[in-house]
C-alpha cells in the first residue's frame, strides 16, 4: 500500500503529551499545598469528585456552552463545592497555579520521540492541532521537548472555533498549505479528532491505547504510537 500522505495533524494532551500523568502530579502536588486533606477523604476521593466534572465541563466549553473563566475555575469550585467548600476565591487560586504548574510537566505518551524522530526523518510535515488553552499548550510543547518537531500548532482559541468544527480543520489546512488527500489527523478524541476530520473529508487515526470499545467508524485504529511507525 502506498501511503498518500504529506501532512500529519496531531492532537496534543492524550495523543502526544501525557495529559493523565501530568495531571495527576501537578493536582498531587496542589492537593497538599492548599491543605485538601482537611476536607476530602484522600486525593483519590477529591480525583474522583474532579474527574466527571472537568470532562462535563470541557464538553461544554468545546460547544460554546460556557466561557473559558468557567472551564477553568468551575472545573475546581464545584470540587470543592462538593464536599461543602464554598470558597471562590480559592478556587480561582488553585486554577491558576493548576494552569501554569501542569504545563511546565514534561512526561509524554510512549514512543512519542521515537514516533516523531522517524517521521522527521521521512520528510512528513507535521503540526499540533488542539482545543487547549493558548497559554499552556506551548509551554506543554517546549518544556517537553515537543515543539522542535512541529512546524506550526493551531490552537482553537487563535482560530476562533473549536474541533469539531470543520471551520477548525479547514483553517489549519490552508495555513499549513496541505491538501485534504495529502493530509492525516491522529488524536484519541472520536468526537473532536475522528468525527471532525471525517466530516471534514479528512483520513484519521484514532489513538485508543485503553482499547475502549466504541461503534465510530474510524479510517485506522491503533493503541500504541509505535503502530505507526511500521503502517507511515
Amino acid at each position: 500500500m502506498t501511503i498518500p500522505y504529506k501532512h500529519l495533524f496531531f492532537d496534543l494532551d492524550h495523543t502526544i503529551w501525557d495529559f493523565d500523568a501530568n495531571q495527576a502530579l501537578t493536582l498531587k502536588k496542589l492537593f497538599e499545598k492548599y491543605h485538601l486533606g482537611n476536607h476530602f477523604k484522600d486525593f483519590d476521593n477529591f480525583f474522583q469528585r474532579y474527574s466527571p466534572i472537568n470532562e462535563r465541563l470541557w464538553r461544554d466549553y468545546q460547544y460554546g456552552r460556557i466561557s473559558k473563566k468557567e472551564l477553568k475555575i468551575g472545573r475546581f469550585y464545584q470540587t470543592f463545592r462538593s464536599v461543602g467548600v464554598d470558597d471562590f476565591a480559592m478556587a480561582e487560586r488553585f486554577s491558576e497555579d493548576f494552569v501554569t504548574n501542569n504545563s511546565k510537566e514534561t512526561n509524554v505518551i510512549p514512543h512519542a520521540f521515537e514516533l516523531l524522530n522517524y517521521l522527521q526523518q521521512k520528510k512528513y510535515h507535521l503540526y499540533i492541532i488542539t482545543n487547549g488553552f493558548r497559554e499552556t499548550q506551548y509551554s506543554k510543547l517546549e518544556k517537553s521537548g515537543l515543539a522542535p518537531y512541529f512546524e506550526k500548532t493551531f490552537i482553537s482559541e487563535d482560530i476562533g472555533v473549536n474541533k469539531p468544527n470543520p471551520a477548525f480543520f479547514e483553517y489549519s489546512l490552508k495555513n499549513a498549505k496541505a491538501s485534504k488527500n495529502e493530509s492525516l489527523v491522529i488524536g484519541d478524541s472520536l468526537e473532536n479528532d475522528i468525527k471532525g476530520a471525517r466530516n471534514s473529508g479528512i483520513d484519521q487515526v484514532f489513538f485508543n491505547p485503553k482499547r475502549k470499545p466504541h461503534d465510530e467508524e474510524v479510517f485506522k485504529e491503533i493503541t500504541s504510537l509505535k503502530e505507526l511507525i511500521e503502517w507511515l
